[in-house]
Formats: C-alpha cells, structure tokens, sequence
C-alpha cells in the first residue's frame, strides 16, 4: 500500500512549479543567512532533477556542487549565478523601495503560535488512504504563550491545503504573513489567502500535517 509522502518530498514536488520555487528561494534570502539560501537553492537544484543533472548542464563537478550547497558553502558570484542559471533562475537588483507605495508601511507585530495534536472527531474520506488515517483523524490547537487556545490546524484532503480555523480573539484580515515551523527542525514560508470567516489557507499541494507542526508565527498589521 503506499504510504504518504515525507514533507520533504512535497517540497520538492512544490518546487518545480518556477513561481513557487522563486518564492521559495526570496524567502530565504530575506532570512539574511547564507546557509539558509544556499539550503533552499539545494532543495530547488533538486527539484530541478538533482546533482548529478546539474553538473551535466553545467562546467562545476558534482563535488564542489555538494560541498557550495551545503551550510558550510560560499559560493563565487560566477558559481552561484551559473547555479541559478541552470535552474531557471537569474540574480537581480532593485531599489528597496521598488513595488512600495508612498504611504506608510503599516506597522506589524508577530504572535508564535504553539501547536499541540488533538483527536478531533472528523467525517471520513472514501478516497484517502488508509495510511493517512491516523494523520486525517487529528487536528491541532494552536496556543500562545500564556496558553490561550486561538485557533486549529487541519489537513484537507479533498483541496490539498492545510487550514488554520480561527477560533480565538484573531482576526483573520489582519493576518499578512505566516511562518511554519515543524517538528524536525524544518520552516516554510506560508501564502495566506483568507476563505470564508476566520478560515485561513496556509499551504496548497504540500503534505504538511497538523501533528507534525510545532509552531506558527504570525505576522499581524497593527
């Protein structure tokens, strides 16, 4: 019987769509680390048919291509630009205030978010797997700090999405930008789209369940 895919799986598969892929690797330039980019830009060189694809369409040995993608890279800029290149990629320059309008940035605040698996009584699914049950029938209650329950995590099969169903003092609108941490140590950047009232959208066509999150943090406009 197959089994469910492991969240690294479903980010490679995530990956090859290019505008995903460049979100992907924006994100985690703006984390400022090198390791983080150079982590990411390995999770895309994969997604693009892995190592060995990308030494054949390139002149840099499999070697060095491991050792450049790894936390301990530093890369040349000719490198890492022919590195992007062969993935679809290009280095850029644009003015910070590029796409900003002239009025004040609206100020922000963030709020970590606490997950913790609950059994949660849910209608069953004809189509899905019977090795997805244990992950189909448990949601998650997110907490904050001080233990106030303000919302549930859950897997929808028949979308691919996984939903964050507000449940506390939260408003949904005011939610811009989510970060999801999982239980192995691993963050992925969310895209928000609200659906419905106090229902928000964290992540299409990834299998990232509720229990194997351990955090959200919020972005929320003041």
């Amino acid at each position: 019987m197959a089994k469910s895919k492991s969240y690294q799986d479903s980010l490679i598969e995530s990956l090859k769509d290019p505008t995903e892929a460049a979100e992907y690797l924006t994100a985690a330039l703006e984390d400022g680390e090198r390791e983080v980019f150079l982590l990411a830009l390995r999770d895309v060189v994969d997604s693009f048919g892995g190592m060995g694809k990308l030494a054949a369409s390139t002149s840099l040995n499999r070697e060095n291509l491991y050792r450049m993608l790894s936390t301990k890279g530093n890369p040349e800029f000719f490198s890492l630009s022919t590195v992007l290149g062969a993935v679809g990629f290009r280095l850029a320059v644009e003015p910070k205030s590029a796409g900003i309008s002239s009025k004040p940035k609206t100020a922000t605040s963030k709020i970590v978010l606490h997950s913790s698996v609950a059994h949660v009584k849910e209608p069953s699914i004809p189509y899905a797997l019977a090795a997805e049950t244990e992950s189909r029938t448990k949601s998650a209650i997110l907490r904050t700090g001080d233990n106030k329950e303000v919302g549930t995590l859950s897997f929808d099969y028949g979308e691919g999405t996984l939903i964050l169903q507000v449940t506390g003092q939260i408003s949904a609108n005011r939610v811009q930008e989510a970060e999801i941490q999982t239980a192995d140590g691993a963050t992925l950047p969310a895209r928000i789209s609200v659906e419905g009232e106090n229902r928000l959208v964290l992540l299409r066509k990834a299998k990232v369940f509720p229990k194997d999150i351990s955090k959200v943090i919020l972005t929320m406009a003041e």
